[in-house]
């Protein structure tokens, strides 16, 4: 092992750790794939979870990746040791489930299953492949080299039907991580920015709470 690679080592051990040590799952595993071959998954996961002074559940989610592309999954809790995750698309191949922790407003990831298995896409899966890609593409913003929060925000605002403090903050929400200490102010320069979900942009209020809410948010 060379001395470069020790210190990259290192330094991925510096950086990961902390996230890990706020971690809320203690175990997870699978316990059953319920679903038969090329029919929506549904799985059942093994969980051991920290517990907590307000006896509160672990804030998480669950994701799909198969083929290059992640979705979302729909998770049910079935009692303390045990969840079950939906996904309306089947696996084909190398799959795996990933697990994130909700960590100071930011979504960590803390955990990888594996649930690979060993059909080949044919022609039609080929297809539904492809459809499930385009459709989970992400969406992101148009932005200029080097330009701020509020000349954005005034360029969707009027798209969104909101004014320029609620576009703002819509942004800020769904961006928390693209935000230098997550300061409403220090928005990181030439990072892709992804689209306000038209949930978030329904719960902005009235500008002049949106306005008061963003200038408590500058203030910190």
């Amino acid at each position: 092992m060379t001395t470069r690679t020790v210190i990259l080592s290192s330094l991925f051990c510096l950086i990961l750790l902390p996230l890990l040590s706020h971690a809320k799952v203690n175990y997870i595993s699978i316990h059953e794939i319920e679903s038969p071959v090329r029919q929506p998954l549904s799985a059942k996961l093994n969980i051991v979870e920290k517990k907590q002074q307000s006896h509160q559940k672990s804030q998480l989610k669950f994701t799909l990746v198969n083929q290059s592309t992640e979705t979302p999954l729909e998770y049910q809790r079935i009692n303390d040791f045990m969840l079950r995750l939906k996904s309306p698309h089947y696996i084909i191949g190398k799959a795996s489930i990933l697990v994130y922790e909700l960590n100071e407003n930011t979504w960590v990831q803390t955990h990888a299953l594996d649930i690979s298995n060993s059909l080949t896409p044919s022609i039609t899966d080929k297809k539904v492949i492809a459809k499930t890609a385009a459709e989970n593409k992400p969406c992101l913003l148009t932005r200029q080299p080097k330009e701020t929060l509020w000349s954005i925000a005034s360029r969707y605002k009027d798209q969104w039907n909101v004014d320029v403090f609620s576009a703002m903050l819509a942004i800020y929400k769904s961006n928390l991580s693209k935000f230098s200490h997550q300061h409403i102010g220090q928005l990181t320069h030439d990072v892709a920015l992804n689209c306000p979900s038209t949930e978030t942009i329904a719960m902005m209020g009235e500008k002049a709470e949106m306005k008061a809410e963003f200038h408590r948010l500058n203030k910190r």
